[in-house]
């Protein structure tokens, strides 16, 4: 193993943006430090992309007003998610370097939004996405409670996202926080409670994610 994915997933509104920054910032003082994470390139990613075409077709779906099916939706992430494998995540296979790649969301949320929630056919998802390898080896999911999530949402003032209106919100916990047994196994699911101080939670991740690497041997 060669690169070593961690995702941070949740909710919209839980936080990601801000705690994978942070996070990604912690593992490089770590780093520099020269202890556990010693000859490891640390990079961060999110998906869906926002630097590359293929990512601004889910933006834009995203923004509209209209009625998108869960399969259309399912299919530009599919395009996105096997884009950026090809170009970000397969290169580094072929290096003998080290990579920890701190990234936010990964394929789960294709089954939690287009499958769990959105109805979309699990086995039908998993075809679409089937060359994408960039599988996290740790998945890290932000626990906010859906009183504080629309708290956020009424503090930020966010424009007009589908998937942040009230209803989703409550449907994206429910989803979230109730994974199948399944896909908790595949995408080595950890729950972490994020409506503390989001610097703490950066630590308590950063800790987790160096437990992890060294338990797995891919310090070795």
């Amino acid at each position: 193993m060669v690169v070593f994915i961690v995702s941070i997933d949740g909710p919209d509104l839980s936080g990601k943006t801000t705690i994978t920054n942070l996070v990604v910032e912690l593992l490089k003082r770590e780093k520099r430090k020269g202890n556990s994470l010693k000859g490891i390139i640390i990079r961060k990613a999110e998906l869906p992309t926002n630097d590359m075409v293929t990512g601004s077709f889910t933006d834009i779906l995203r923004s509209l007003k209209s009625e998108v099916s869960p399969e259309e939706y399912a299919l530009a992430y599919a395009l996105d998610h096997l884009h950026y494998y090809r170009v970000r995540i397969k290169p580094l296979e072929e290096l003998r370097d080290k990579y920890l790649i701190v990234q936010e969301r990964s394929l789960l949320t294709t089954f939690i939004y287009q499958g769990l929630i959105g109805g979309a056919d699990i086995t039908w998802l998993r075809e679409i996405n089937k060359y994408c390898k960039a599988l996290p080896s740790l998945t890290i999911i932000l626990k906010v409670s859906l009183e504080e999530l629309l708290r956020r949402r009424r503090v930020e003032g966010r424009v007009f996202d589908v998937f942040e209106e009230v209803e989703y919100l409550r449907r994206q916990t429910e989803a979230y926080y109730n994974l199948p047994k399944e896909l908790r196994e595949e995408f080595n699911v950890y729950y972490l409670n994020a409506e503390g101080d989001a610097f703490e939670v950066a630590k308590a991740i950063r800790d987790l994610i160096v437990r992890e690497v060294k338990e797995r041997g891919f310090l070795n």
